[in-house]
């Protein structure tokens, strides 16, 4: 029998309170990190939470609570900083539906409190809205709009150190139109969307950080198979530097062909390949073209074992003016098994390559992350997470290990 919501949402205020509130219990425990867990996230999502109607609306609330200990804060070679850190996530989800179209609307927060560093202390906010709108029988659209409030945590990029992390606003305004009836042989979808990102503090470091992304494309699907298609991409975008003292605005210019498939029961996924050319305002920078990829293959081979690999390489920016932008490539796999109905482990591994243009400098990443997550009911999971990365530099100065651990609380209606 399941317990009254009013009994759910007491045990939820007892929880973080005690967490918010105990720092005796954060010396013994360790918790989340700070940008979140994907796996707790995970398991948060698949718990198909229960809902609060309010007349065409359903609201779906949910809490996490956690506990993390990272051993080297600022993410340096010698003499590393570790700390315990307390962090709540509420949020809630609003659905609606109108026919066809479905419309979303999700309002978070995240508050993260040191035990020693508090000058890195943080509150972060998201609102993101989605609308799913089915035009005509031809026509499809998803619209996506986003607000962020957030921070970078200190040491996580090329900026000077500042005495508290950087916090910067960010907005998206976008969406995909889907032009081809379902299960027609060719279809095509144009995308267009617009970021603007803006630091309102730390001036002095992160001023020439601001920037808007428009971005422009479009990509056409041929069916080959019932559940195969080829694919050719096309896709402008346009980096804007806002700040005069920046001189790194550009223009990015990918073709990309390749297939998606379901091809059995067991294995889905889509790869393209092709090329990326950046063009700098600033004639000095130069224009660089160079072979880019994306890829996700999800292979099943049970029913409660899943194994995800991503392959991407392309172009990101740089930061705090290291270079002219940075050469990505990501090799990455998680393997989530299902061993109960209660318990669910998910296992990662990801190597990641940044090479720096018009700078002599390459970082070699690696992470590697366990996690195990109890559904103690329906609405209630936790768990422990750990996690261990590490950077190997050309540049000594940029060498660091890291070991995180966390306990972790989700809860749902």
């Amino acid at each position: 029998m399941q317990k009254p919501t009013c009994i759910k949402s007491s045990l939820l205020i007892v929880a973080a309170w005690a967490v918010l509130t105990s720092a005796a219990f954060a010396q013994q425990l360790g918790t989340y990190s700070p940008t979140g867990s994907a796996s707790a996230e995970e398991s948060t999502a698949n718990q198909a939470p229960g809902g609060v109607p309010l007349g065409p609306i359903t609201a779906y609330p949910a809490i996490g609570v956690a506990l993390k200990h990272d051993d080297n804060l600022f993410m340096t070679p010698n003499n590393a900083t570790s700390d315990w850190i307390k962090i709540v996530t509420p949020s809630v989800r609003f659905e609606a539906k109108q026919g066809a179209n479905t419309y979303s609307l999700l309002a978070g927060a995240q508050v993260g409190r040191y035990n020693t560093s508090t000058a890195d202390d943080y509150t972060d906010y998201n609102v993101n809205g989605l609308a799913n709108l089915d035009l005509s029988a031809r026509l499809r659209a998803k619209l996506r709009a986003d607000y962020i409030d957030a921070h970078d945590p200190r040491g996580s990029t090329n900026a000077a150190f500042t005495t508290v992390p950087s916090r910067y606003i960010q907005t998206y305004l976008g969406g995909i139109a889907s032009y081809g009836a379902q299960g027609a042989q060719g279809r095509v979808d144009f995308e267009l969307g617009q970021a603007e990102r803006h630091y309102y503090n730390n001036r002095d470091v992160m001023a020439t950080s601001d920037r808007n992304t428009t971005d422009a494309g479009a990509t056409f699907f041929w069916r080959i198979a019932p559940k195969t298609s080829l694919l050719l991409q096309a896709k402008h975008s346009k980096i804007d530097y806002t700040d005069p003292a920046a001189d790194l605005s550009s223009t990015e210019n990918r073709v990309l062909a390749g297939v998606t498939w379901e091809a059995t029961a067991k294995t889905t996924g889509i790869f393209k390949l092709g090329m990326v050319q950046k063009s700098f305002t600033d004639s000095a920078r130069g224009n660089t073209t160079s072979p880019s990829w994306e890829g996700t293959i999800k292979w099943s081979p049970r029913t409660y074992s899943t194994v995800d690999f991503n392959l991407t390489k392309m172009p990101v920016e740089t930061t705090g003016g290291v270079g002219n932008s940075i050469d990505r490539t990501i090799t990455g796999a998680v393997w989530r098994h299902q061993w109960t109905s209660q318990i669910t482990t998910a296992a990662s591994a990801s190597y990641m390559t940044d090479a720096y243009k018009g700078f002599d400098r390459t970082d070699n990443w690696q992470n590697y992350g366990l996690n195990a997550t109890y559904s103690m009911r329906r609405w209630l999971n936790f768990g422990a997470d750990y996690t261990h990365g590490l950077r190997n530099s050309n540049d000594n100065n940029f060498d660091f290990r890291r070991n995180t651990i966390m306990l972790f609380v989700n809860a749902t209606l």
